[in-house]
């Protein structure tokens, strides 16, 4: 394996494990802060890869998150953020095939939605208030990205959202599912 993704795949790790530690943190701000190196280590790493779609979204994540982590000002706290968060991934999508070079054919086509779906659900993830209605949403974002980053030998993004769905299906049979079964009775 060349030096190049070796040190992409160690990137990707990296990335892993502080996205891991962000939810060991006791603060919002830390948590997003973790969350801002994790997406920005992403971001390289699929650039070394030449997976510039999921490297762009990774960027766009990197810089959510610093916003979302300013949330107590007025001005991050706007709808404006939700909805640009929202709309950026498809412009991204675009660029992807205009101007980085990827051929528009059927599959290049469908793996690059994947992530973007993904970005798209996340976002609206991170503005829901409940916990069940946030692992919903990401439930539909940890499959879309394990499939692009298994299509793209994403060693470090595999384990990830292979952690990640682990974890959101037993958040939801734990939590929401006993809640739901103690409703009916």
């Amino acid at each position: 394996m060349p030096a190049i993704p070796i040190f992409a795949q160690i990137l990707s790790i990296i990335a892993m494990t502080i996205a891991l530690l962000s939810f060991q943190q006791k603060t919002q701000k830390r948590i997003v802060l973790f969350q801002f190196c994790s997406s920005f280590l992403f971001a390289v790493h699929f650039l070394l890869l030449g997976a510039i779609t999921g490297a762009l979204l990774n960027f766009m994540a990197a810089g959510r998150a610093l916003i979302y982590s300013k949330r107590d000002q007025k001005w991050a706290a706007s709808p404006f953020w939700i909805l640009l968060f929202s709309i950026l991934p498809f412009g991204i999508y675009g660029a992807s095939f205009a101007f980085f070079g990827i051929a528009p054919t059927l599959s290049n086509l469908l793996l690059e939605l994947l992530p973007t779906l993904g970005m798209i659900s996340t976002t609206i993830s991170f503005r829901m208030k409940q916990a069940a209605q946030v692992r919903l949403f990401s439930l539909i974002s940890s499959p879309l990205w394990l499939i692009y980053n298994i299509f793209n030998f994403s060693i470090g993004g595999i384990l990830t959202e292979s952690f990640s769905l682990i974890s959101i299906l037993i958040g939801i049979l734990r939590l929401d599912l006993k809640k739901e079964q103690r409703k009916s009775r």
